[in-house]
């Protein structure tokens, strides 16, 4: 809900800012070139460092956000741990193939493939962190993306007003021809300052707190994992839950995180 209070109090802002006496309304901020520029150039200048991969990450990311995906699949880490750790100790490995087929959590399901086909402990930990730094670097490029086209939008900007200037000063002698360059040159700034302010820099820091969050619920599932591969007990499994925020429901015996190798 955060998210849609946080859209409302900046569309209330700007139509209160655009729509104030002697502005001249609305239309007179709508510069069809100063919103080509700015929306082109910056994703075009960040493409000669980054590749589409990273927005296409970031982009998945701010969804998968918005819609609190990351919370589901935290629960659902949680309650399959729980109940694979239960099925295991009372069953036997072979017991964590009915679980691992219905896992939709990547991760989750690779390590209980692992699991099955009964690798070691520390090659379980080996393999599941390497996909988790993997995984935290392309969000982590993601994020920087955003970071910079934010410090680049005012830029863009920037050049958009010199570049109204200039055309405005080569036409002195022609009135009709100063205020739309004067438009453009006042425009360019604010469509800069807005889209760096208000769009790049909260999508960059909401693209970082995903990349922790996910990072949490992937080193739950490690811990979860190697517990389950060592059958620990259910006391193990509960303080898991308790440094990964929740606690399990229930007194039915779950696995542990043998906090680093277990």
């Amino acid at each position: 809900m955060s998210p849609l209070f946080g859209i409302a109090g900046i569309v209330v802002a700007l139509y209160l800012a655009l729509s104030h006496d002697g502005s001249g309304g609305f239309k007179g901020y709508l510069d069809p070139t100063g919103l080509i520029l700015i929306g082109l150039a910056p994703p075009s200048i960040m493409l000669l460092s980054h590749g589409f991969a990273d927005f296409l990450t970031g982009i998945k990311l701010l969804a998968s956000s918005t819609f609190s995906r990351l919370r589901k699949h935290h629960d659902e880490v949680i309650d399959t741990l729980t109940e694979v750790s239960k099925a295991v100790r009372s069953e036997g490995l072979g017991a964590v193939l009915p679980y691992r087929d219905k896992c939709k959590y990547d991760l989750l399901r690779d390590g209980l493939s692992l699991i099955i086909n009964d690798f070691k402990t520390e090659e379980i930990r080996h393999n599941l962190m390497a996909r988790i730094n993997a995984k935290q670097s392309h969000m982590q490029m993601s994020a920087n993306l955003f970071e910079n086209m934010s410090k680049v939008s005012p830029g863009v900007g920037m050049i958009g007003t010199l570049i109204g200037l200039i055309g405005m000063l080569s036409n002195m002698a022609d009135p009709s021809k100063i205020g739309s360059n004067m438009a453009l040159a006042m425009v360019t700034t604010l469509y800069g300052l807005v889209l760096g302010t208000i769009v790049y820099a909260p999508w960059s820091e909401k693209i970082a707190l995903e990349a922790e969050k996910s990072l949490e619920i992937d080193l739950l599932v490690v811990e979860g994992v190697l517990n389950v591969k060592g059958k620990k007990s259910s006391v193990h499994l509960k303080d898991l839950m308790k440094t990964y925020g929740k606690a399990p429901s229930g007194s039915a015996a779950k696995p542990e995180t043998g906090k680093k190798g277990a």
